[in-house]
């Protein structure tokens, strides 16, 4: 009698124990500016699990998104017939409501504090330029000021969808497509005249003519910025767009999210490695304008989908000085394109560690098609005959055969990097005579594609069929949590955002 009633207290006292964590526990929250990790689930069902299993044995704090526009979209995209929005807005078939309540859902279940992201809220016209870029093609694009209204008010609507769950607390603002590459080279008359066409233009030679901007890197050595009065002009024609529109993207943020958010600023979507002055400039006017930024991602060298190739002594100074850049206006970097050539490769050796010395272990770092990529090489690994090697054969199949058309028709996907990612292909099959190779590029670039191909009746086959089958095959199920949950903790012990959770 004694023992059962000890036994009852045991569990009354779990009971409240628990009822008590659930009250107190607090997530999704703005994490504010802080060294962390950010991950894309693209199926959240799928990658969650494993993603928060790590985030909760290393006491680690992080950010769960998705790319707006390109991963995911508002639910009116999502459930749209096949063939009325391009086959890249919403790839995921995950919709902005879908992954905020799942992320925020399994997070509070799991007892987890962790930031939900807009990430990529781009002033963009087509989603597809922006998978070209990360397929390796390198382009300036040119955007109308109708254009930018659209673009404009389908934010507004992932924005309205986003807040609707309550539970989103950060956003990336990315307009890069609005930068003027031409600037670079125009002409000392067509430069004056662009120049004296801003708004304000005086002033803007008053904040940096004669001025002197100094920042102090983590090595202790000072940097010194001094602006000649043709650098300012040039900078500010080349960003001037991007800037007011910029401004204008935030204060929808401002209008339409009643409660205390984070930003970050997309600086990397560009051909070319950021200049560290032209990152001041723009961080400078953003200030000017009363926008609080907490993280920049300027482009550092990175190239997505692969290591890092270049010298990590010019890494560390690049890194060093854009941080400082950063720190000066109460930022951060943020650094994106983070996956390498292979899930488990990082940027490559001896990266990690450039850009933690360099930042003063102060950092966030994004990473998001690594999972689905790693998902692939486990269904591959499975016995052939298997559901999954199966279901990663009709994947492979069907991409391919996606990717041919494409090319045949020169449809909107199409490039010369496409055409020799299929040559490439081709040639490997031709020398190991398997048409399944997980690590081929033309597969690593493409494969996203299968999660949105549709069939007559509209439905997304293979993204349905890979939930299904994580639900129904307990062993398979438990080698995908735990192969998320250890790339997860490569990251995370990678880049020391362990015991992150004290830093709040």
């Amino acid at each position: 009698m004694c023992l059962r009633f000890k036994g009852i207290c045991k569990l009354l006292y779990t009971v409240v124990y628990l009822i008590f964590l659930d009250m107190s526990l607090k997530t999704p929250i703005y994490l504010g500016v802080v060294h962390h990790p950010a991950i894309g689930i693209r199926i959240p069902h799928v990658f969650l699990p494993g993603i928060l299993r790590a985030f909760k044995l290393r006491r680690t704090v992080g950010t769960l998104m998705l790319s707006y526009g390109r991963e995911t979209a508002p639910e009116y995209v999502i459930n749209a017939p096949p063939g009325k929005y391009e086959i890249t807005r919403g790839h995921t078939g995950t919709s902005i409501k879908e992954y905020l309540s799942l992320a925020a859902n399994y997070a509070f279940t799991e007892g987890v504090v962790v930031e939900l992201e807009a990430d990529h809220v781009s002033v963009s016209v087509s989603s597809i330029a922006a998978v070209k870029r990360i397929s390796g093609v390198k382009s300036e694009y040119e955007i109308s000021d109708e254009d930018i209204d659209k673009a404009l008010k389908y934010i507004e609507d992932e924005v309205e969808e986003a807040v609707s769950t309550g539970v989103i607390r950060f956003y990336t603002l990315d307009t890069c497509e609005l930068i003027r590459y031409e600037a670079d080279k125009m002409d000392k008359k067509d430069l004056d005249a662009a120049f004296e066409g801003i708004d304000g233009w005086k002033r803007i030679l008053e904040r940096y003519l004669d001025k002197r901007f100094t920042v102090i890197g983590e090595s202790g050595k000072s940097y010194n910025f001094r602006f000649r009065e043709e650098e300012i002009k040039r900078i500010a024609v080349k960003y001037w767009r991007s800037i007011e529109v910029a401004e204008r993207v935030y204060k929808i943020f401002q209008e339409k999210t009643p409660w205390e958010f984070g930003i970050e600023i997309a600086f990397d979507e560009t051909p070319h490695v950021t200049e560290p002055k032209e990152m001041l400039f723009y961080l400078n006017e953003l200030w000017e304008r009363g926008i609080p930024v907490d993280y920049i991602a300027p482009n550092v060298g990175f190239e997505k989908k692969k290591d890092y190739s270049g010298s990590l002594e010019e890494l560390y100074r690049r890194v060093e000085i854009m941080s400082a850049i950063a720190r000066r206006y109460g930022a951060l970097l943020s650094f994106h394109s983070g996956s390498g050539s292979t899930p488990w490769t990082g940027k490559g050796p001896g990266v990690y560690e450039t850009l933690l010395e360099a930042t003063g272990y102060k950092l966030k770092y994004k990473v998001s098609g690594v999972y689905f990529e790693l998902l692939m090489e486990i269904f591959a690994r499975q016995p052939k005959g298997s559901k999954a090697r199966k279901l990663f054969e009709d994947i492979y199949d069907s991409v391919i055969e996606y990717v041919r058309k494409e090319i045949e028709k020169k449809g909107p996907l199409y490039s010369k990097v496409m055409e020799e990612q299929l040559r490439e292909y081709e040639n490997l099959v031709e020398r190991t005579k398997d048409p399944y190779l997980p690590w081929a590029d033309i597969f690593r670039y493409y494969s996203f594609l299968a999660l949105n191909l549709r069939d007559e009746g509209g439905e997304r086959p293979f993204r349905r069929r890979i939930i299904e089958l994580y639900e129904e095959d307990v062993a398979l199920r438990n080698v995908i949590d735990r192969e998320v949950a250890e790339l997860t903790l490569r990251l995370i012990d990678g880049l020391d955002f362990k015991d992150n959770i004290d830093l709040l």
